[in-house]
């Protein structure tokens, strides 16, 4: 049986992702659109900790939670990249001057989707 509260998660995710993706306007400053990927991201996180039977911890480290999902069993070479999301959560919203990253947003927000349907199958 799926975890109601991965799949409370992944709700949230997408809304977090639609935000996202309202926010690809170049004219938005990337750690406003940054935070909203971060949310998307952590929250996905989360909800793949809940599928392996597991209760993510409250934090907004993605490495952490990545962290976590390797110690699950859960091959995250591929996932570490997204750590670099970490830095929106909270540094960059205090930030009146932050630090651009060019980040790609559109395949960013691609990512997260991707994400979001990969971790969505395990729940079945």
């Amino acid at each position: 049986m799926a975890s109601p509260e991965a799949a409370r998660l992944l709700r949230i995710a997408r809304r977090d992702l639609k935000m996202a993706r309202r926010l690809l306007d170049p004219d938005v400053e990337e750690a406003s659109w940054g935070w909203a990927a971060q949310q998307c991201l952590e929250k996905t996180l989360k909800a793949w900790i809940h599928a392996t039977g597991s209760k993510p911890p409250a934090t907004h480290d993605i490495a952490r939670l990545l962290l976590l999902l390797e110690q699950a069993g859960v091959e995250t070479s591929e996932l570490l990249p997204l750590r670099a999301f970490t830095s929106f959560a909270v540094q960059y919203r205090y930030d009146d001057e932050p630090e651009d990253l060019s980040l790609d947003r559109t395949g960013w927000c691609n990512r997260a989707e991707a994400l979001i349907e990969q971790v969505q199958s395990l729940l079945g």
